[in-house]
């Protein structure tokens, strides 16, 4: 890694790229983010803009990519020592890239930063080795949501906050028919492992970074939300490895239930042509369980204007910026006292009961640092187990094996 930053230090044309200096004396900070769709696109242009319009010293380029390829570019320019200056992480992901971004708590304390406002499951998420590597921009629970004109045609009650396992899957079966389906699985790490968690308890991790994929729990939990699929046939079969393949299920209108976030509310509102409606996952044994985490910002190792990108973030997650991101549906705030400006413009009934039962009883999802090739081989292997080629203790052993945690 030094030699990396020192190579970023050396090449003029590195600095040019990461952090360049303006005739005004403003510097152009290279930011890159996920973004699917223009909407989402527009919305974080608009967060540069919002920033530099507040403080005309910094100026923001922003760099965006599909949330499928981000990592994997991400992690290529941390190895050429030439990354953006402001770097997005998702806390899942957060242990595996520690290597090219800079610990904050420096920054933090000496410029006094209080980070108080920020939801603590959050801030936890985005550090590692007990230092912190990003500021929060959002947080949120893993819900259902479902396709309310479906329900509807289907004469299918809506579900209420609290209900069952076995409540959605006779749910699930009502709504199957005629080429739609009740429900879409997927085998991506945030559709598969709440509904895992809920079901049978299991967690993909021991908690201190050692991947547990192979427990009878956790082979159980799977293999019961594959066969949602495979053998049930109340969700879609996975017919190629395709992240995108929950979402666009659930858009198009051929499914009536899927899980996401209070992060996806403004791509279900503009492009799902149907009344999106929120609830808590299903409860099992053990009541509704769910995981939280959310993303934020950080700086890169290889930065060669760490205190401007510093001022740039903390202005990126001020509560100003995040009562906006919050009121156009992009994000539900990190910080505690911008959360009212979701819930003000969800225009969804029902959400703040939601968002709080979930609350209530989800934990951060806890990765490895290799978390990207995890879910990378997870969703490899998905169409044999959600097809019903291999059962799921096959598959995981394959998955865990390959991480090298026999």
């Amino acid at each position: 890694m030094r030699t990396a930053v020192a190579l970023a230090l050396t090449l003029a044309g590195t600095l040019v790229t990461a952090c360049s200096a303006g005739s005004d004396g403003s510097r152009t900070l290279t930011w890159s983010m996920w973004a699917n769709g223009g909407e989402e696109q527009q919305v974080w242009q608009e967060l540069a803009d919002r920033v530099s319009n507040e403080d005309p010293q910094i100026t923001i380029k922003l760099e965006t990519s599909s949330f499928d390829d981000y990592f994997t570019k991400l992690a290529t320019r941390f190895g050429n020592g030439d990354a953006p200056c402001i770097v997005s992480m998702q806390a899942l992901r957060t242990t595996g890239y520690t290597q090219g971004m800079l610990p904050l708590d420096d920054l933090i304390a000496k410029n006094k930063f209080d980070v108080s406002d920020f939801d603590k499951s959050v801030m936890d998420g985005l550090s590692a080795n007990g230092k912190q590597y990003a500021l929060p921009y959002d947080v949120g629970p893993v819900i259902l949501t479902y396709n309310k004109d479906m329900f509807r045609n289907a004469g299918v009650p809506e579900p209420r906050v609290g209900w069952t396992l076995a409540e959605f899957e006779s749910a699930a079966r009502k709504l199957t028919g005629h080429r739609q389906y009740g429900f879409v699985a997927a085998p991506q790490d945030v559709s598969m492992f709440p509904m895992v968690l809920t079901k049978s308890g299991a967690q993909p991790t021991d908690g201190a970074g050692r991947l547990r994929l192979t427990t009878p729990a956790m082979t159980q939990g799977v293999q019961w939300y594959a066969d949602l699929a495979a053998r049930e046939k109340v969700a879609p079969r996975l017919p190629a490895p395709d992240p995108a393949f929950s979402d666009r299920e659930f858009l198009s209108g051929n499914v009536a239930m899927g899980t996401n976030g209070p992060w996806a509310l403004l791509n279900l509102r503009n492009q799902a042509g149907f009344q999106v409606g929120l609830t808590t996952l299903p409860a099992g044994p053990e009541g509704s369980r769910t995981y939280t985490s959310g993303s934020g910002f950080g700086i890169s190792a290889s930065c060669p204007d760490p205190e401007r990108a510093f001022k740039a973030i903390t202005l990126m997650t001020s509560r100003k910026q995040l009562e906006w991101l919050g009121g156009v549906g992009r994000a539900y705030p990190s910080r505690e006292s911008a959360q009212h400006a979701w819930y003000d413009n969800a225009h969804l009934a029902g959400a703040r009961e939601v968002l709080e039962a979930a609350n209530a009883t989800a934990i951060p999802l806890r990765t490895t640092k290799n978390w990207e090739q995890v879910n990378r081989q997870l969703n490899q292997y998905g169409p044999d187990l959600f097809n019903g080629t291999l059962p799921a203790q096959h598959i995981l052993k394959q998955v865990q094996g390959q991480a090298g945690q026999d």
